[in-house]
């Protein structure tokens, strides 16, 4: 069968949002923008409206479970939602019960048409393709409501709720073939912010070639950029203040070697240079075993020191008569899940640079930053006495002008002001 979707052109096609929260009534969208020499329309539609933020992390657990599963021939799986939540990296708690029925109605309602083109030179015109898919065919949620009245608002599932997911042939028989793994779950959890770990997914995605290999250097117009991680509709200063603070945890990460911009708005470009370059012995040993260029040259670059230890271990229960259902996915698997295969992973993962803690007296002579946001962000770590939280710092340099002045307004008055209105205009705690 032809994979007609997988994660690689999900990701492209930018239909889950970089964004952790979109308005309740977008629910279709159209985008044009060009990546390299490909010029890409993508119209969305999204009965529940349009995958954003954590829906992503949703949609890896759901790929995760679906292969350790088995990779079941009628593409369907039964998991709890407590093992959704874990995997996704979530707390396992009321809330989040919430929000996974609402990601997972999300995931199932989203359906998609993607135009992919690019000038034939000897032919003389565009050549390309025209997909139109989407990723669950039949969802299945025993969820609750508490109270006598309205039943069917504030639906949860609990930790002990069956779920039932059956997945579009396409998209299962991508996850058959391994192609879910072009991702490093590792660095997905080190990156903690729903933020980070999208634009890591759209850049991963995007790196790859048309001869699907790994390229070290990719260079955008700023504003195809944008479009390609769904923040289309966002102003370019709060659109680069967010890609900013994501472009700061990657690079601590070590995935990220830098970024630079050039030219002013969105007629500029944007430059991102990547760290690490797979080693060509070990994409070939990969290569050998079935596994695609992408995800071998992605492995190769992400756990160099793991490849041949991983080999080694498939090779020793290929030997006692062990028979795969997929031999490439149970490779990547291995390589990513060293545990799990009984081996010492050699490599550690890189780390960030440990912050150091707020100091409870702060020096007074200390310039506030001019910027309304930064001052903002200043005087509330002043009266938390620790550093802002990651995703709350997103929000507030998403803020636009008005509302970023009245926070710092607040701020100004007095801590139970500041924190007050802080709460109002963000989604999370700080």
């Amino acid at each position: 069968m032809e994979i007609r979707v997988n994660e690689i052109d999900l990701t492209r096609a930018g239909i889950i949002s970089v964004q952790r929260s979109l308005p309740v009534g977008e629910i279709s969208w159209q985008v044009d923008y060009e990546i390299g020499d490909v010029k890409y329309r993508v119209t969305g539609q999204a009965f529940n409206g349009r995958p954003h933020g954590q829906d992503a992390d949703v949609l890896l657990a759901i790929q995760t479970l679906f292969f350790r599963a088995g990779c079941p021939d009628d593409n369907a799986i039964q998991v709890l939602g407590s093992a959704l939540l874990n995997l996704s990296g979530h707390p396992k708690s009321g809330q989040y019960y919430v929000r996974l029925r609402e990601s997972l109605l999300r995931l199932w309602g989203v359906k998609w048409t993607m135009v992919r083109t690019r000038w034939d030179e000897k032919q003389g015109h565009h050549r390309g393709d025209t997909t139109a898919t989407s990723l669950i065919a039949e969802l299945r949620l025993v969820d609750q409501a508490t109270g006598e009245h309205r039943p069917f608002e504030s639906r949860e599932l609990s930790e002990i709720s069956p779920i039932e997911i059956t997945l579009v042939p396409s998209f299962a028989a991508s996850i058959r073939a391994g192609l879910f793994q072009i991702l490093d779950g590792e660095l997905l959890s080190r990156l903690g912010q729903p933020q980070a770990r999208s634009l890591y997914r759209v850049l991963q995605a995007h790196r790859i070639a048309p001869d699907s290999s790994l390229v070290g250097e990719m260079t955008f117009a700023l504003g195809d950029w944008l479009s390609a991680c769904g923040l289309e509709g966002e102003r370019t200063d709060n659109a680069k203040r967010m890609l900013d603070l994501t472009h700061q945890r990657l690079k601590q990460e070590g995935y990220l070697q830098d970024v630079f911009y050039s030219g002013r708005g969105r007629s500029g470009t944007i430059t991102y240079e990547f760290s690490g370059n797979p080693e060509p012995e070990l994409v070939e040993l990969l290569l050998d075993r079935g596994i695609t260029r992408p995800v071998a040259e992605t492995l190769a670059a992400d756990h160099p020191k793991r490849v041949q230890a991983a080999l080694r271990v498939i090779d020793q229960r290929l030997n006692t008569g062990w028979k795969p259902r997929s031999l490439p996915a149970s490779v990547v698997d291995a390589v990513r899940n060293p545990k799990k295969w009984g081996y010492a992973a050699p490599d550690s993962p890189v780390k960030a640079p440990v912050r150091k803690k707020a100091d409870k007296n702060p020096e007074p002579e200390e310039e506030a930053p001019t910027d309304p946001r930064e001052t903002a962000l200043t005087i509330l770590k002043l009266y938390l006495r620790r550093p802002v939280d990651q995703d709350a710092q997103l929000a507030i340099r998403a803020l636009d002008d008005e509302r970023a002045n009245t926070l710092l307004s607040a701020v100004k008055q007095s801590r139970d002001e500041a924190l007050r209105l802080a709460q109002l205009l963000l989604p999370h705690e700080l």
